[in-house]
């Protein structure tokens, strides 16, 4: 018998017993036909096998095939769920979190991911949660703006879920927008399914009460099944994943004309259902993914590009000038027909650019203008003055035209042009007070709250004998930060400030009683993606586009300071916060 053709010796009983326990451990799930296959021997030993392994309390026998019984998810205690797979559920939490508005309605099944995302809600605002796990709905309350519905009937300790027909009824009518919920494995048929027959009878009843349903599955639920299906993958709206997922399980998303979202550490594709061929991709280089504008202007652009068609994909720059460059060297890799840029760090703006140049990609820049691209955002001198006019009205007509100090909270490592800014600011606030150069007091307020907060405390013990001081900002969060620091001695009516983006947060500080924020300058970078979308779509078509497109702006004011102020004198559009609502 020639080399390579002899014929292999039968495996006993046993070891090919073991065989199948370790392919149930690599693969979650075996069809019967599938190990007789790969173990050359016949399906009715096969079932002998699985049999004598149920009998020994192994495996569990499901409908054609079997899993290891040591290996589900099922029977383990909450604590060792939440570690398996622990990055990749974290990935996936994350950019669902960005699909949450506040005061919305939503579902949260029992699954570790869907405890992620309950984390990742924690800085959200008013939301209305159904949810059968246990542990997320503590999580979530922990938020006291937040209205958390326990659902279902049977406890189940070991997965710290409620699960069975006891949760019938409890929506009463209720609709959530969306449904954040996890599976087992897929069907042959591509139905969701669950190891548990009352939970998936549960999720059934959570689908049927969404609008929108959004499967949170890290790329190991795409080989394996389940025992019960509760929905079908046409129901799917949106799936979110982590980035090994393999090209075939895309492509069946995508054939289905599913949205999936793949998440890695530092990176998010958000690809359309459909013939990917037909798409431009475009990438978005994002300032910081954690704060609230840019946040808002990602959220803007990933709606906008869903309705033009477009594939997107995610960074994060973290406000870090080598983190811009090493994405922009992911997003080449990519192969991305334009990136959309949005980089803090000035020093890396010719870097980026001329790397981008050599590759004969276009470029918009957000905000912070890069040599060549087309610039979309803020018209950084008019939205300065308006908020320094406003605040020198104040002073004009509350202080007497009297002010010992400026505080001046900036963004220096940015460059010259958010400084315009800053600038606006002092200038507004002169055209109706002196304000000497030697009473502006200049601090690098890095643009976060917490920066801003330490580098007033830090001052403060030079502003005793102040009695009148303006703060003003780079944006809202280093004001607020500022404010935080005098509230804290006590020096609350000292001080008078002006917001610049009245995002959220601001918008929920111009209402608080006391705050000594009277106003601030709305920037709408909700609007920002479809500008970013429209101009992209017009560069890649070979269009002109205008060098620069800028966003409106608007004055939003407190209440008190409609009552305070004779705004007659303001040559701008005001907008009383109560009108434009704390919810966006």
């Amino acid at each position: 018998m020639r080399k390579g053709l002899q014929k292999k010796t039968p495996m006993n009983t046993q070891t090919r017993r073991e065989k199948i326990k370790e392919l149930l451990r690599a693969e979650g799930f075996c069809h019967v036909g599938a190990l007789a296959r790969h173990l050359a021997v016949s399906e009715v030993t096969i079932r002998n096998d699985l049999s004598a392994l149920e009998d020994e309390g192994i495996v569990s026998r499901v409908h054609g095939g079997a899993i290891l019984v040591g290996e589900r998810m099922r029977g383990q205690h909450f604590e060792e769920r939440v570690s398996i797979n622990q990055d990749k559920k974290l990935w996936i939490a994350r950019r669902a979190a960005e699909l949450v508005e506040d005061y919305e309605s939503i579902i949260l099944d029992a699954s570790t991911t869907a405890f992620a995302l309950a984390d990742c809600l924690k800085h959200h605002t008013g939301l209305t949660v159904f949810t059968n796990g246990i542990e997320a709905a503590f999580r979530l309350a922990e938020n006291r703006s937040h209205k958390v519905f326990l659902l279902g009937g049977l406890l189940r300790p070991e997965t710290a879920s409620l699960v069975g027909q006891f949760g019938n009824g409890m929506f009463n009518g209720a609709r959530a927008t969306k449904a954040f919920l996890s599976c087992t494995g897929w069907s042959p048929h591509l139905d969701l399914m669950d190891d548990d027959l009352l939970e998936a009878q549960l999720k059934k009843d959570l689908v049927d009460a969404a609008e929108m349903l959004i499967l949170l599955a890290d790329s190991s639920k795409f080989d394996k099944q389940g025992v019960a299906s509760f929905a079908p993958l046409s129901r799917v709206n949106m799936v979110i994943t982590d980035d090994q997922i393999s090209a075939t399980h895309l492509a069946r998303l995508r054939e289905a004309n599913i949205r999936v979202s793949i998440c890695g550490e530092h990176t998010t594709r958000v690809l359309d259902g459909g013939d990917e061929g037909k798409r431009f991709r475009v990438g978005f280089a994002n300032q910081d993914d954690a704060a609230p504008f840019p946040m808002i202007v990602k959220q803007g652009l990933v709606q906008a590009a869903r309705a033009a068609n477009i594939d997107l994909l995610l960074v994060d720059n973290r406000e870090d000038g080598p983190t811009a460059l090493a994405n922009v060297e992911y997003l080449l890799e990519e192969k991305v027909d334009l990136i959309v840029e949005f980089n803090t760090d000035v020093r890396y703006g010719n870097i980026i650019m001329e790397r981008l140049r050599s590759e004969h990609v276009p470029v918009i820049a957000i905000d912070i203008p890069l040599p060549g691209a087309t610039f979309i955002g803020v018209d950084n001198y008019k939205a300065g003055l308006m908020g320094g006019k406003l605040v020198g009205l104040f002073v004009a007509q509350q202080w007497h035209g009297w002010v010992d100090h400026v505080l001046s909270l900036e963004l220096p490592s940015s460059g010259p042009v958010p400084a315009a800014r800053m600038q606006g600011q002092l200038d507004g606030l002169r055209e109706y007070i002196s304000v000497a150069d030697e009473q502006v007091l200049r601090l690098d307020s890095k643009n976060t709250f917490e920066e801003s907060y330490r580098a007033v405390t830090a001052m403060l013990p030079t502003l005793k004998s102040a009695r009148h001081i303006v703060v003003m900002g780079i944006n809202d969060e280093v004001v607020m930060g500022a404010l935080k620091a005098f509230e804290e001695v006590g020096w609350t009516e000292r001080v008078v400030a002006v917001g610049q983006g009245a995002d959220l947060n601001a918008r929920q500080e111009l209402q608080r009683p006391g705050s000594r924020m009277i106003g601030s300058v709305a920037f709408f970078p909700e609007h920002y993606g479809k500008m970013i979308v429209d101009s992209a779509l017009a560069i890649l078509q070979g269009k002109q586009v205008p060098p620069a497109l800028y966003t409106n702006h608007l004055l939003v004011l407190a209440e008190k300071t409609i009552r305070m102020l004779d705004l007659s004198a303001l040559p701008y559009e005001t907008y009383p916060v109560s009108a434009y609502g704390v919810s966006k």
